[in-house]
């Protein structure tokens, strides 16, 4: 399968298996997960937190996360990135966009918000 349809498949499934190059506590692979729209304010806030990412994606506790061999941590933080940033991404646009709306609904010039996303203005 391509990189498209491994994305499609991941979606589909809610996760991708990733396999260890050393058995974690009995496991040999773990689940990437695709984290829910409710999970994502989370994955905002820990972007910068590899391990604590690592958790979030795979459920492993703080202990099998540090148990990691470096290449199978990287391989893990990266296809979780990989299913979960194009979402993120989407999300952070329509929280830009409903906050936008709100201003307006307030009376207050959406413009003086600024741009928390960083995208170029959708203003008319």
């Amino acid at each position: 399968m391509d990189e498209n349809q491994n994305l499609e498949m991941a979606t589909f499934l809610g996760f991708e298996t990733v396999e260890l190059s050393k058995e974690i506590n009995g496991k040999k692979s773990v689940d990437v997960r695709c984290l829910p729209v409710r999970k994502l304010a989370e994955y905002a806030a820990l972007i910068e937190d590899e391990p604590q990412l690592v958790s979030l994606f795979t459920g492993l506790s703080d202990a099998e996360v540090d148990a990691l061999p470096n290449p199978d941590f990287v391989k893990i933080l990266e296809k979780g990135h990989g299913l979960n940033f194009g979402p993120f991404s989407e999300w952070l646009k329509r929280k830009a966009e409903a906050r936008r709306k709100k201003a307006i609904a307030f009376g207050v010039n959406p413009e003086k918000l600024g741009n928390p996303t960083g995208a170029a203005s959708t203003s008319e």
